[in-house]
């Protein structure tokens, strides 16, 4: 229902001309006749006019016109002026007593009073005009609270400034049709509260949902100011780049949505993606028009950005800046879900390991439970670069540690010796600030070792360093290269021929670099296998083929380009 909310007063109100937007109601007394006759004309069709009134205003400028009493004129009061408006159906305007406001008991009746006219989901215009010193902050304040309790909305909060054509003695003698009075449209402030109350929830908990909503609106606003300068011609040179703006909104509305939904429900797969999508469509507003005709969104955006900047390429780091983010949202029992698992993905990436199987999901967990419980078995080959198996045993221990913590706070505390509220922050920080480390020390130069018998191209290199994470390649020397390169048909058996490329494999690899395997089918197989026994990646690089024809003379010559597609894992059945 669409409620007109309005404060009269006791003054005797001059008449005069109120313009918003062009458009002008002459020779009125009452605010409240022009605001409604004005915004009538907008398209607003109200279902209740309630105006609030003390004793004093009731006698005054309800059932009177105090200005016809104070100068002789033949005047109507509010309450028939209104119910010539709505002629039709008079009853939707009511008279709302209140008392004055006197005491702090008064207060809590005004407060009372205006609560009981609100009804669930009422859209509200409220006119503050002529409420007496305290009135406008406590309607306002009021109807914040019925957005929360009732869910109500404010679709407009407005002011007649008559006081703007000076004071009373001056403007008798201004002649009517120059008593010209703006009204004054605070809505913007209002919707700044909801900004500021959608920030704190922001910042304290990572709900981007008022956020989210009020983006949505702010687009809307925009691609009705667009559709408004076609009608008018008045389009700007780069409208090009205008109508795209509220398309830019709208999707970083969607990608806030879909962030915060992957962190509240622990998406491991698909929440370091939803993060690069959300610093994408953050990056495009800052870049477009509505960064800077849409206020004051551009500062929330300036927020967003500087958080989302720290999120890159690297999967892992992204997985533990979004920790960061629960940490600092109090959402610590995400925060330690999403860690566990982002540590197990790790060292599934480190062993070139299928990091989507359940199964062997499992057994990195199982084995992470006999290091913390002492009953573990000769320890793996270490998941880093320097090969420190003392760090090996210590990613293993913080997993075990965050796993436990992780089923007390799942398990609501049924344990044995369940941990206080408080130890959960803490906890999280603290594993937060060890596995930092870890994955810092796992970020150490990560190689591809090439068993094939002619370079790299350039896109090949691109897309190793890109996708994968290579930071330098290491070809075989011209001797092995010469030796692959020329396996002999007429061998049985290619132990003792590959003993020399499987030893350099020994010599150069480390756990969870890639290998580019291609050659020989036979040998092919032997070094894949061997590099899967090794914890090492063997990869190989698909090709796109094309084939055209030229005609060379009499001839017609076939011409072959490949072109490459990716680099895919080789699988052993």
């Amino acid at each position: 229902m669409l409620k007109f909310i309005s404060l009269l007063g006791t003054n005797a109100y001059l008449p005069c001309n109120y313009v918003m937007d062009n458009h002008k109601v002459e020779d009125c007394c009452y605010i409240q006749e022009a605001l409604i006759k004005l915004l009538t004309r907008k398209g607003l069709e109200f279902d209740s006019v309630l105006i609030f009134t003390t004793e004093g205003a009731y006698q005054s400028n309800w059932l009177q016109n105090a200005y016809s009493a104070k100068y002789n004129q033949q005047r109507p009061g509010l309450e028939k002026i209104l119910k010539d408006i709505f002629a039709h159906d008079p009853q939707r305007v009511k008279n709302i007593p209140i008392p004055n406001g006197n005491s702090e008991e008064e207060l809590w009746q005004l407060f009372d009073i205006f609560m009981d006219n609100l009804e669930e989901e009422d859209e509200i215009v409220l006119d503050i005009t002529h409420s007496f010193r305290f009135l406008p902050m406590l309607t306002f304040i009021v109807l914040c609270f019925a957005k929360v309790v009732k869910k109500c909305q404010i679709r407009g909060i407005y002011y007649g400034a008559f006081e703007v054509l000076g004071s009373l003695d001056k403007v008798k003698d201004i002649p009517i049709n120059e008593r010209n009075a703006p009204v004054l449209d605070l809505t913007p402030f209002a919707i700044l509260f909801e900004w500021v109350i959608g920030v704190d929830r922001y910042l304290k908990t990572g709900d981007a949902s008022i956020i989210e909503q009020l983006t949505r609106q702010e687009s809307s606003k925009l691609s009705e100011r667009i559709n408004e300068d076609i009608s008018q011609k008045e389009l700007p040179l780069d409208a090009a780049s205008l109508f795209r703006d509220p398309r830019n909104l709208k999707k970083l509305a969607n990608a806030m949505a879909q962030f915060s939904a992957a962190v509240f429900t622990c998406r491991g797969q698909e929440l370091s993606r939803k993060a690069l999508e959300l610093k994408e469509a953050i990056e495009e507003v800052v870049e477009s028009k509505a960064y800077k005709h849409v206020q004051p969104l551009a500062q929330i955006i300036d927020l967003l950005k500087e958080r989302f900047d720290k999120f890159g390429s690297d999967e892992h780091t992204n997985m533990l800046e979004i920790v960061k983010w629960c940490l600092g949202n109090n959402m610590y029992q995400q925060g330690l879900t999403i860690l566990e698992e982002s540590l197990i993905s790790f060292a599934c990436d480190r062993y070139g390991l299928d990091k989507r199987v359940k199964e062997i999901r499992d057994e990195i967990n199982r084995y992470a439970h006999k290091v913390g419980n002492n009953k573990g078995v000769e320890l793996v080959k270490s998941l880093f670069a320097d090969e420190d198996l003392s760090v090996t045993r210590e990613f293993y221990q913080l997993l075990y540690d965050i796993c436990y913590i992780r089923n007390d706070i799942n398990h609501a505390g049924w344990m044995m010796h369940p941990a206080r509220a408080s130890v959960f922050e803490q906890k999280l920080k603290e594993f937060l600030n060890k596995a930092q480390k870890i994955v810092d020390c796992g970020k150490a130069e990560r190689q591809m070792l090439l068993i094939l018998s002619h370079e790299l191209t350039d896109p090949q290199k691109i897309q190793a360093r890109e996708k994968l994470g290579v930071t330098r390649f290491v070809p075989l020397s011209s001797a092995l290269l010469e030796k692959w390169s020329n396996v002999p048909p007429n061998l049985d058996n290619l132990d003792e021929y590959l003993e020399d490329i499987l030893k350099w494999i020994d010599d150069n690899a480390k756990m969870g670099d890639y290998v580019l395997v291609q050659g020989d089918y036979g040998a092919t197989l032997m070094v894949v296998s061997y590099c899967i026994k090794r914890n090492l990646i063997p990869v190989y690089a698909t090709t796109n083929r094309r084939v055209s024809e030229e005609r060379q003379g009499d001839s017609v010559v076939s011409v072959r380009q490949f072109e490459h597609v990716d680099f895919r894992r080789y699988k052993l059945i």
